[in-house]
């Protein structure tokens, strides 16, 4: 139930409000302005004045609403609408074309000329895939790097 959640797990705590810090919600969770100044740089904010509303999660990470002059303008807010995005496509894996991947405008004919236009052979990709704009990447399994770099 949502009684027993908040007995054992606590709630979240709001410390600022309306653009105001709340000290004493502070003080009750041992939160100090050191450690709320830290929390906003993690995020990104690094002038107070910019925030609206700000809540210290059970967990102890901070949730910022800033103020709306200084939230970023959505594509809603520039009247630019696009069509929904698609997941990227994996045509070619291990030298393999994926043949349940293929579609009625990325079907096996135009893996075989795409990959003609770059003097490549199927079998000598590692990797090709079609991502969410229509844009094939390609990756082959020889990339001519000299000195890789194996960080362990």
């Amino acid at each position: 139930s949502r009684r027993l959640r908040f007995w054992f797990s606590g709630h979240p705590t709001v410390v600022i409000e309306g653009g105001k810090i709340l000290e004493g919600n502070m003080k009750k969770i041992k939160f100090s302005l050191d450690d709320l100044n830290q929390h906003l740089r993690e995020l990104g904010v690094f002038d107070i004045f910019e925030v609206d509303y700000a809540l210290v999660e059970v967990s102890g990470e901070l949730s910022v609403r800033k103020k709306s002059q200084f939230q970023p303008p959505t594509k809603h807010d520039l009247q630019l609408y696009s069509s929904p995005g698609t997941l990227p496509i994996e045509i070619i894996m291990d030298g393999t074309i994926i043949k349940k991947n293929l579609t009625a405008r990325y079907h096996e004919n135009w893996i075989h000329s795409e990959c003609k236009k770059r003097n490549l052979k199927i079998e000598n990709v590692y990797y090709a895939v079609v991502n969410s704009n229509g844009t094939l990447f390609i990756d082959t399994y020889n990339d001519h790097i000299h000195n890789p770099v194996d960080i362990e």
